[in-house]
């Protein structure tokens, strides 16, 4: 093993992706999967031992200024969505972060994010120590925010037997953010949902409810519907405070429907969409792991609803019934190791059964070069998707983006996933219609 290939022939050719980090990542995630609730190859169990979804008390990062003062060196957390628990000399140019959860036992999703400047230019090796956790995610780096890069991989390091990483960085004045992935926080998330608003009249943002901390949970209202029975689509993310790729792809997926393309409009003249697009703010401003500010994992909250973004999303999307419209299919967007589309098993019945297999042959149809990765599961746990087909039963999936995917296929991706839903619920309506006149008197 070793090395990852990755083909697919779009604008840009054939992109070959060779990363003995991604690839040891990927096969810890499958023997994880295959462990149920163990521990395995350095990644815990999604589902901690005595989990539950009650409020509990979390660690608070002190938000701090780490100075070196023999070295020049300056290391902060001072933004929405930073995490960096300590940071300290080890030796002359020698460094370490180090990096704790909000909660332990916890979900090894190892998220850092910090910025790192120096009075001088000179070379900085910094260790990524972590408590209750081991190293994941390939370090990024900005100068702006907008621009990421993947460090060098000639500068970085990798240490799976102890769960460690070693990162070497040119620092001067000008500061660097070093992080885990791209900086997405709630205001960045909001501010592209507002633009989109201001740029769409059939696009309305309200406030839902507040999170523990008081930050509003929006929910994005996308009808340009013209016809007296439209069908529904409902799209969640970001319950999970590090999985950015899952909210880069929901972007796409919204950015697609929204466009001024034949399909979008005609889409949107029968189908309204309910996007909650951050489900966790406090969670991905605080720089958690895994869990909102009371402690816990909110796709584990489907039934008990003990937290209020559940609720909140809860009570919204209930409002849907009041409506007596159709919900065709939800979309929860996360990310993993490596894409995979977790749908209901194939025996369990729903409304437009059978639309799931449709909607995936046809992103296989525009990307004909792109391994699909589906794992059907039964609709048991207290989950996003099973709560959606159990209320408006509907079709669901959890729709999980590699933690290291290529960004420009996340984009090919959810840009083919919404034009094949599109494509599908439009044959299915259509369908139904037809079936509704056929048994008319």
């Amino acid at each position: 093993m070793g090395i990852i290939t990755i083909r697919y022939k779009l604008f840009t050719g054939i992109m070959t992706i060779r990363n003995d980090f991604t690839t040891g990542i990927i096969m810890a995630a499958l023997l994880m999967s295959a462990c149920g609730t163990t521990q395995d190859a350095g990644i815990i169990s999604y589902d901690p031992p005595g989990a539950t979804t009650e409020t509990k008390p979390i660690d608070q990062q002190e938000r701090l200024v780490y100075q070196i003062d023999d070295a020049g060196i300056y290391v902060d957390n001072r933004f929405d969505g930073a995490r960096i628990n300590d940071f300290y000399k080890t030796g002359p140019g020698h460094y370490r972060a180090l990096i704790t959860p909000e909660i332990a036992p916890i979900n090894w999703s190892s998220w850092y994010s910090f910025r790192i400047w120096a009075d001088e230019p000179q070379l900085a090796r910094i260790q990524f120590w972590y408590e209750d956790g081991f190293h994941r995610y390939y370090p990024k780096l900005s100068r702006d925010r907008q621009t990421w890069t993947p460090a060098d991989s000639v500068h970085f390091t990798h240490d799976s037997d102890i769960g460690s990483a070693w990162l070497s960085l040119m620092v001067g004045p000008d500061t660097l953010y070093v992080s885990a992935q791209e900086i997405l926080d709630t205001n960045t998330i909001y501010g592209w949902a507002d633009g989109l608003a201001r740029d769409k009249a059939f696009i309305t943002n309200d406030v839902i409810g507040e999170t523990h901390q008081g930050r509003p949970i929006m929910k994005m209202d996308i009808d340009e519907t013209t016809v007296d029975d439209p069908g529904v689509i409902i799209v969640i993310g970001r319950q999970h405070p590090p999985e950015v790729p899952g909210s880069i792809g929901k972007k796409t997926f919204i950015e697609t429907i929204v466009d001024d393309s034949d399909l979008s409009r005609r889409f949107r003249e029968q189908f309204r969409l309910v996007v909650i697009p951050v489900m966790n703010p406090d969670g991905v401003d605080n720089g958690h792991w895994r869990t909102n500010f009371g402690g816990v994992d909110l796709n584990r909250d489907w039934i008990t609803f003990n937290q209020p973004e559940n609720r909140a999303a809860r009570d919204e999307l209930l409002k849907i019934l009041e409506t007596g419209h159709q919900v065709y299919y939800g979309l929860d967007f996360h990310s993993t190791a490596y894409d995979v589309f977790y749908t209901i098993n194939k025996d369990i019945p729903y409304f437009s059964h059978g639309l799931t297999d449709r909607w995936l042959e046809g992103i296989a149809r525009i990307l004909p070069d792109y391994e699909i990765r589906e794992e059907p599961f039964g609709v048991a746990s207290p989950i996003a998707k099973n709560w959606i087909f159990h209320t408006f039963g509907a079709g669901a999936v959890t729709y999980e983006i590699g933690d290291e995917t290529p960004r420009e296929l996340v984009r090919d991706v959810a840009e083919a996933a919404a034009t094949s839903l599109m494509q599908e619920v439009l044959k299915d309506k259509t369908s139904f219609k037809s079936l509704e006149r056929s048994e008319r008197p």
